[in-house]
């Protein structure tokens, strides 16, 4: 794995769900958008499946076409928003037992 960036390497040395959910709510949405093929391949080696589910709903929300408010529409918003909460609950580790705790 030595050809990935630093910050990847992160994301693929992470000991479990718990570290993977901090690790998607603190990377750059520009290092989602550029990885984001090594990242998806990197949360579905893990079985992270919550992990896929916000990492899709973040890509959706970026790849919106946006209203005249600038913002994506109010479906992708909330799936967003809904993915994110229960990211956060596993990165405090609220949910590692319904994650599959590693």
């Amino acid at each position: 794995m030595n050809s990935m960036l630093p910050i990847i390497e992160e994301l693929a040395d992470a000991p479990d769900p718990k570290a993977r959910a901090r690790w998607l709510l603190e990377v750059p949405l520009a290092v989602i958008i550029r990885d984001q093929v090594t990242i998806h391949r990197l949360l579905s080696a893990a079985g992270f499946h919550e992990g896929i589910a916000y990492f899709a709903a973040e890509m959706a929300a970026l790849s919106a076409t946006r209203g005249r408010d600038g913002l994506a529409p109010s479906t992708i918003r909330m799936t967003r928003e809904h993915a994110r909460i229960g990211i956060q609950i596993i990165a405090r580790g609220g949910a590692e037992e319904e994650s599959g705790n590693e």
